[in-house]
């Protein structure tokens, strides 16, 4: 082409439209979270999508009595709390114990470890201890820990109703979410959960065959607490997920530059620590280092995720996306190759590539033809045919316009070529 005063080709193609940082390519969703705190059982917690992918432990904790009516190996609560550690071991759940005690005392260790697990499980069967308990829940459900189990051996059913209606009215006007299990004993050591008034009545009457008449009407106690934990796995998942993604948007909002890199890592090693990875919340950091340009730290963290054994998320076309995009961004020894590799694969395996994946092909064999010194005619070539594909698929401003300049820069003139008039 002609030096007619203008730009030189390469400056004109380097200030091309570049809009393939932002939007995102259509690709499967899906989730994977990673092994978490060691605990009494490690095969439990949140499981990915498909049940794919390792899961985090479910974090649960119990208040343990000191008295000696509670904790005598015999007693109401030491019965219900074997029937939670059955549970906790079919549903692979991390518990702790901790003292009521120490929970009363406020010692650092055990009020941390209450207030950060998924659920609390506390029981209530001694009054005197409520008024403690409740604060502590309290506290919990101020820090947004809103599973919280009420346990009460139903020998009062004053008592228990007055528990009810308690928690009740803690789900009505809080966030909380707190269920209430009385429980009963039968005379062979079966331990039930009785929520109803006709259960309640039914197991005041001690009779030989009593777990015979109790049994269809009461569900058994580890049961119950099975369910639970099947129910809370999945809103505790979401709560930390949400929670992440949260503070993501947060840190772009407030933060730029050196400061929001600083953020990212903060809150990449909190989400180290719970263990919770998914699509959407990688997506979101990798969006956030590339608004502050840090195409280093978009490879790290998607080159981490294949070192994951078990993790395939670094497998969907939409991450992929942006690790070619962050490779061929970041530019060291042998990254754009390695992007274009990346990128070919996608469009390979891909049932509906979006129009951007063909753009950024063709962005990779741009700036290998710019780095060239625009000597490589072939780079240049196959900048245009892929730019083409992405405009032949959706006629947008961004492929449009480099589509347009690497076809002067190659020669042809508005006058005479049909497709720049199209364009």
């Amino acid at each position: 082409m002609e030096d007619s005063g203008g730009p030189a080709p390469a400056k004109v193609l380097e200030e091309a439209g570049d809009s393939t940082q932002g939007r995102l390519p259509l690709g499967p969703e899906g989730t994977a979270g990673v092994a978490g705190p060691e605990g009494t059982v490690d095969a439990a917690g949140c499981e990915a999508e498909g049940g794919r992918g390792p899961r985090r432990p479910l974090r649960a904790v119990y208040v343990r009595s000191e008295s000696s009516q509670g904790a005598a190996a015999d007693g109401p609560e030491a019965g219900a709390l074997k029937c939670l550690l059955r549970a906790c071991e079919a549903e692979g759940a991390h518990l702790t114990l901790v003292p009521f005690g120490e929970l009363d005392f406020g010692e650092t260790a055990v009020l941390d470890a209450f207030y950060d697990a998924d659920i609390a499980i506390v029981d209530m069967s001694d009054i005197s201890r409520q008024p403690s308990l409740f604060y502590h829940l309290g506290v919990r459900e101020s820090f947004d820990m809103a599973n919280n189990v009420i346990l009460y051996y139903d020998i009062d059913a004053d008592t228990a109703l007055s528990l009810k209606d308690m928690v009740t009215q803690k789900n009505i006007a809080s966030s909380g979410n707190y269920y209430f299990i009385p429980y009963t004993v039968t005379p062979c050591a079966d331990y039930f959960c009785c929520e109803s008034d006709a259960q309640r009545r039914a197991s005041e009457y001690m009779q030989p065959n009593w777990d015979t008449i109790l049994s269809p009407l009461c569900m058994p106690l580890v049961d119950k607490f099975t369910s639970l934990l099947k129910d809370i796995r999945v809103t505790s998942c979401a709560y930390y997920k949400e929670t992440l993604l949260n503070d993501i948007r947060k840190a772009r909002e407030k933060y730029q530059g050196d400061e929001l890199a600083k953020e990212l890592t903060r809150i990449k090693f909190r989400m180290d620590n719970i263990e919770v990875l998914t699509s959407d919340i990688v997506i979101n950091l990798l969006l956030s280092y590339r608004d502050i340009q840090d195409y280093d730290a978009m490879v790290k963290l998607v080159e981490t995720l294949k070192m994951l054994p078990t993790c395939d998320l670094a497998d969907q076309h939409n991450i992929k996306f942006h690790y070619a995009f962050a490779l061929n961004r970041r530019n060291s020894t042998g990254d754009r190759e390695k992007a274009l590799q990346v990128m070919l694969q996608v469009l390979q395996s891909c049932d509906h590539p979006a129009p951007d994946m063909f753009c950024l092909c063709g962005r990779i064999y741009k700036d290998i033809f710019l780095d060239s010194g625009c000597e490589e005619d072939a780079s240049r070539d196959s900048a245009i045919e892929w730019y083409r594909k992405g405009f032949e698929l959706q006629s947008s401003l961004y492929s449009g316009i480099n589509l347009a300049v690497l076809l002067i820069v190659a020669g042809q003139q508005f006058e005479t070529s049909m497709e720049l008039r199209k364009i």
